[in-house]
């Protein structure tokens, strides 16, 4: 997403930032919540601010604080630009964004790969420990990805290969932007 935000000067809206505000919950019991199920996320939010953007609005996203299992105080602006990227797990998973959408995108990505991936992330960026991750990983991740992101491949324009070189991966989506581009906004 990044790569493909800075060579199409993207705007960016990432799931992650959609989490529901917890803040009505004990610490202890935010850790319990099981974030990678769709119900986890404020899609209805992330529709409306998608919707914005596409009608050329500014919007202010929430912002995520992973130290803290929740929405930080204040949000972050995004402006309205061109192409419109909407980036993690769950960007296939409901019916609405896969309307809106011009170009879906599928990362395929092996169930070993994303846990080390997802390990690294959330040790040295959101300061969870190695357990908990290997914890969330096996009772969480792994299940709800069955059950609720590998069945969204079928909504895919375009299937990439999360092993392979970024710049193929990156290649791969602009080819399939080539066609779109040539009748409107574009959204990923």
């Amino acid at each position: 997403t990044d790569a493909l935000a800075h060579h199409l000067d993207a705007a960016v809206l990432r799931i992650d930032d959609y989490y529901r505000p917890l803040d009505h919950l004990t610490f202890e019991e935010r850790e319990r919540v099981n974030f990678d199920a769709p119900e986890a996320i404020d899609h209805d939010l992330l529709v409306r601010h998608l919707i914005a953007l596409r009608r050329g609005e500014a919007i202010e996203k929430p912002v995520y604080d992973f130290s803290r299992h929740t929405r930080r105080v204040y949000g972050e602006t995004v402006e309205a630009k061109d192409t419109i990227l909407v980036e993690g797990i769950f960007a296939l998973y409901w019916p609405e964004l896969n309307e809106i959408a011009d170009v879906r995108v599928f990362v395929d990505t092996p169930a070993d790969l994303r846990f080390s991936r997802r390990l690294y992330r959330d040790v040295h960026e959101r300061g969870r420990d190695e357990d908990e991750v290997t914890h969330r990983f096996r009772d969480h991740v792994g299940p709800m990805h069955r059950v609720y992101v590998e069945p969204t491949r079928c909504m895919a324009s375009v299937c990439v290969s999360g092993n392979q070189d970024i710049r193929v991966s990156v290649g791969a989506v602009l080819d399939a932007m080539k066609p779109v581009a040539l009748v409107g906004a574009d959204v990923l």
